[in-house]
């Protein structure tokens, strides 16, 4: 993924980093990488999965209906449909800081958002980058081991 820029909410806190991805993203390839997100780093503390039909239109929270499937975004009613949008958030433990993702269907835009300013002081604008590379390489591994598996 390509940092794009960050800005900062002052009022609130948070700061937003946007990325952009090497391809743009359909909404198999989010359920993908939220997912490598949600089992390598965020299940333990994972805080919320929201989903948007549209953009513009509210987010619905889905966190316990996703826990009822076990955090399986393809089995969980709300997110297995396509949606406008998918938000996972809660504490990194690879990062160890809060984090929220926030996917755009159809688009190469990712949010990175997190209310750890001094993290980025610390750490620089791109401490990001190479974990949300990983994420997008393990999404695409994870698109190739199902269409291998379907053509076998």
């Amino acid at each position: 993924m390509l940092y794009m820029g960050m800005t900062e909410d002052t009022e609130k806190g948070w700061i937003f980093i946007e990325y952009r991805t090497t391809w743009e993203m359909n909404y198999d390839f989010i359920l993908d990488a939220s997912q490598v997100v949600i089992n390598t780093d965020l299940r333990e503390n994972l805080q919320q999965i929201a989903v948007s039909k549209a953009q513009g239109v509210d987010f619905e929270n889905v966190l316990s209906e996703a826990r009822e499937y076990k955090y399986n975004l393809r089995e969980c009613p709300s997110t297995k449909e396509e949606n406008g949008a998918l938000i996972i958030a809660g504490r990194s433990q690879l990062m160890e800081c809060p984090i929220q993702l926030i996917f755009f269907n159809n688009t190469s835009t990712v949010k990175l958002c997190s209310p750890e300013r001094g993290y980025f002081e610390e750490n620089g604008v791109n401490v990001f980058d190479n974990y949300l590379n990983s994420v997008e390489i393990k999404a695409h591994c994870l698109k190739t081991e199902r269409d291998i598996k379907a053509n076998l």
